[in-house]
């Protein structure tokens, strides 16, 4: 006999109570206190490598910055005490676990010869545990922060390097009698000082691949427990999965689920069910159309100097018009109907009830597809027009239905984008991007002749016009079949999506100060100023580009056959619906990156491109931003710590400059930081477009990126 399938209750009893979930909650609790001495060794390292910056460092130093230096000095010491205190708790915690939990096992055997042969004697380990009961029972370690200039001849100018930074003096340590003998031979080596951050890196180093050394092997001392947790999550979902994909019975079905699965709906037409749901949500809404007395208008006590527009007039309009406006109460109204000299329309409340009937409206999958809100609350004013005050008023439903019958049809929606011309289409996502060529033009005028022979010296100005603006100009071309509003509103926002993945690879994205002004037409930014200047016998008037450096991009076939891989991978981008939690992440930062790349001023693209890092670069919100986006991206970028901490300084001095509140110009040494800054930060972000597909979370990006630093030169 085959044994009973166990029901949902059991199984999640089993999952809880297993072996491999009671190995993977202990692993959980152990990293609380890996988290301590983590954090800890984090802020140690992040503010001697402030220290070790010669920029911020000799202002810290300064004279005129002396309380700053002070506090820093003192903080120093605060996180070197933590952080030795902190390496002492694991050390304790994890013997703890370890004997508390696999005693007479095999494994601890196998993790105590590892802790005798690589930290019994180890002269590093055996100085930062020395060194917390040194401070816990003789006081703080005598440390000072230096400035060290060396000269160097054969340079032109007599420069030479700056060395800044905080260490430890080694003679008042060597004092006291309590050094163990690996500790003091350790003290020795360093000479006249220890280099607190040395310190701190390196030991951190061996800690972490320590944890991550125990954590595979007791993962692999559980490899049969987790299989059978795995096997009993497996057995879970399939049960789940099953219950999910079986239909409910008749006297399990909702009206509302019954509808959704016995009332197929046709094109153009809503099922019985929904259309009668709809027809009553509009009738009920009908009688909430009132009278409405509008309060006085006031006006604002001053003439305008403007020039005067048109007038128009009643007889001038097409229809009603619709406004908003306060009424005699001072309630917030709708207006929409003029009747035998009164005004009706809906309280604003009401008038959030007609959106939510228009959201009903387009769960219809045709409605969804073809209609845009607009178009559905247009159709629902002109039929709340229409059946105002009748005894038999029309269904809303059939009426959305004709409308909608009667005004969609394929359609092709051309965005010009300014700045840009490319010499062949190519294809991004749902999008292409063409040419408006003057046969276009040319045709769709010739079309409009023959349509209205009459018009044909108002239309050549129109298409002169076009011309003048668009002709050679690439396009956003997208197509759908629907109705016009449903097109641009749709095709708009892919649009102004695809321009700016497009952004992030123009020429101005890598070279500071240049801007991009490639946008939507008529949506470019691309400042001027405009100044008159006046006096006695004197008229100036002087027009300038306040960003001069927006050069037009122009895309040939070369270099679209070198940009087609990246193109393709921004196509899976357009739409964020089905993304991964990475690959979201990974638009986002792209869209951030792109904006700022708009900008002329260098602290507003450095807060678009500081933003667009950490998105990509930090797990969560908690981490600490400025240090885990410099020391990932040296990671990304270079192999050898010399260049590392050179990135390091760099995205630093981004940071800091962000925060300048000043109106001064940049200097141009702070102007080439900047540059290349940006430039660092657009290949950063390119390779994590490249990578979009390989990662499901940030946090596996993290980790691969944090895994470089076992995989360089240095480190094997």
């Amino acid at each position: 006999m085959s044994e009973t399938p166990k029901n949902r209750g059991d199984l999640l009893l089993e999952i809880h109570s297993s072996r491999g979930m009671e190995h993977i909650n202990r692993s959980h609790r152990r990293t609380f206190t890996l988290n301590i001495f983590r954090m800890n060794a984090q802020e140690l390292i992040e503010i001697t490598r402030r220290v070790n910056d010669p920029d911020e460092g000799i202002r810290l130093m300064a004279v005129d910055n002396k309380e700053a230096g002070r506090q820093t000095h003192r903080e120093v010491t605060r996180r070197v005490h933590n952080f030795v205190a902190a390496a002492q708790t694991l050390v304790e915690h994890t013997r703890i676990f370890m004997r508390e939990n696999y005693g007479g096992t095999p494994i601890l055997d196998h993790y105590q010869a590892k802790i005798d042969a690589d930290f019994a004697n180890d002269p590093l380990a055996r100085f930062v545990k020395d060194l917390r009961n040194y401070m816990l029972h003789n006081g703080l370690p005598n440390s000072e922060m230096y400035l060290k200039f060396e000269s160097n001849p054969d340079l032109p100018d007599g420069g030479g390097t700056l060395e800044t930074g905080i260490h430890i003096r080694t003679a008042p340590l060597l004092e006291w009698r309590k050094w163990s003998a690996p500790a003091q031979k350790f003290i020795e080596d360093c000479g006249k000082f220890i280099d607190i951050r040395t310190i701190a890196e390196t030991y951190t180093d061996t800690i972490s691949s320590l944890h991550g050394w125990l954590r595979g092997e007791l993962d692999q001392f559980h490899s049969d427990d987790l299989d059978e947790l795995r096997a009993l999550q497996e057995s879970m979902n399939q049960q789940e999965a099953t219950a999910n994909s079986a239909p409910a019975t008749p006297a399990e079905m909702t009206e509302a689920s019954r509808a959704s699965v016995d009332e197929r709906e046709e094109e153009f037409s809503f099922a019985p069910g929904r259309s009668a749901t709809l027809d009553a949500a509009a009738a009920a809404l009908l009688r909430r159309v009132r009278q409405i007395d509008l309060e006085a208008q006031r006006g604002d006590g001053f003439a305008s100097e403007r020039p005067l527009g048109a007038t128009i007039t009643d007889q001038d309009m097409l229809s009603a018009p619709l406004f908003w406006g306060n009424d005699v109460a001072g309630r917030r109204v709708f207006v929409f109907i003029y009747k035998d000299g009164a005004t009706f329309g809906l309280d604003e409340d009401v008038f959030a009830e007609m959106q939510a009937l228009t959201e009903s409206v387009l769960k219809s999958d045709w409605a969804r597809r073809t209609l845009s809100r607009g178009f559905v609350e247009k159709t629902m004013i002109k039929w709340l027009q229409s059946n105002f005050q009748k005894e038999n008023a029309n269904g809303l439903s059939e009426t959305i239905a004709k409308h909608g019958r009667e005004a969609v049809r394929p359609l092709e929606l051309w965005a010009p984008i300014a700045h840009l011309e490319v010499q062949a289409p190519f294809a991004v996502g749902p999008v292409e991007v063409a040419t408006i060529t003057k046969a276009m033009i040319d045709g769709l005028e010739a079309q409009a002749f023959s349509f209205a022979p009459e018009q044909r010296e108002n239309s050549a100005l129109f298409f002169n016009n076009l011309r003048e603006r668009m002709q050679g100009l690439a396009a956003i071309v997208f197509k759908l079949d629907a109705e016009t509003e449903k097109i641009a509103e749709d095709g708009g926002a892919i649009a102004q999506i695809v321009v700016a993945f497009l952004r992030f690879f123009s020429p101005a994205a890598v070279n500071f100060p240049a801007v991009c002004a490639n946008a939507l037409l008529g949506t470019e930014l691309v400042p001027s100023s405009n100044l008159l200047v006046l006096g006695d016998g004197i008229l100036s008037y002087r027009q300038t580009m306040v960003a001069p450096n927006a050069p037009d991009w122009r895309i040939s076939a070369s270099v679209l056959r070198s940009m087609r891989p990246s193109l393709d991978a921004l196509g899976s981008l357009v739409h964020p619906e089905g993304l991964s939690a990475f690959a979201r992440t990974v638009r986002s930062s792209l869209l951030l990156f792109s904006t700022g790349t708009t900008f002329s001023n260098p602290i507003e693209r450095l807060s678009y491109t500081l933003s667009s890092l950490e998105a990509l670069l930090l797990r969560h919100s908690v981490e600490a931003a400025e240090f885990n986006v410099a020391e990932r991206m040296g990671l990304l970028l270079a192999q050898e710590s010399i260049e590392r901490e050179e990135i390091a300084r760099n995205v630093r001095e981004a940071y800091r400059l962000r925060t300048r509140q000043d109106i001064s110009p940049l200097f141009p040494r702070e102007m080439s930081s900047v540059a290349t800054f940006l430039r660092r930060a657009h290949r950063v972000i390119n390779t994590a477009l490249g990578n979009v597909d390989r990662f499901g979370t940030v946090s596996e990006f993290a980790n691969a990126v944090e895994n470089l630093k076992n995989q360089s030169p240095s480190a094997q």
